[in-house]
């Protein structure tokens, strides 16, 4: 893995917040209460359109690292 391989790095984060999101499933299956409700709304949900946000701009970085790499090659 290069250094500058951000690809790997967003595939872990992705995989984080799938498993986040499967134990959340799991714990919510016993703890559904105005805490839950109130936790998920505060701390899960905001997450969502976060992640895509950085995921996205982690994208971005990535494409402007290869097209550097492939100008430095020439």
């Amino acid at each position: 893995m290069r250094p500058w391989d951000l690809d790997t790095n967003a595939a872990r984060l992705r995989k984080a917040t799938e498993d986040l999101q499967l134990a959340w499933q799991l714990t919510n299956e016993q703890w559904h209460d105005e805490v839950s409700q109130s936790f998920s709304e505060k701390y899960l949900e905001p997450l969502g359109p976060a992640m895509k946000l950085s995921l996205d701009a982690v994208g971005r970085m990535q494409q402007m690292l290869n097209q550097i790499q492939n100008e430095c090659e020439r």
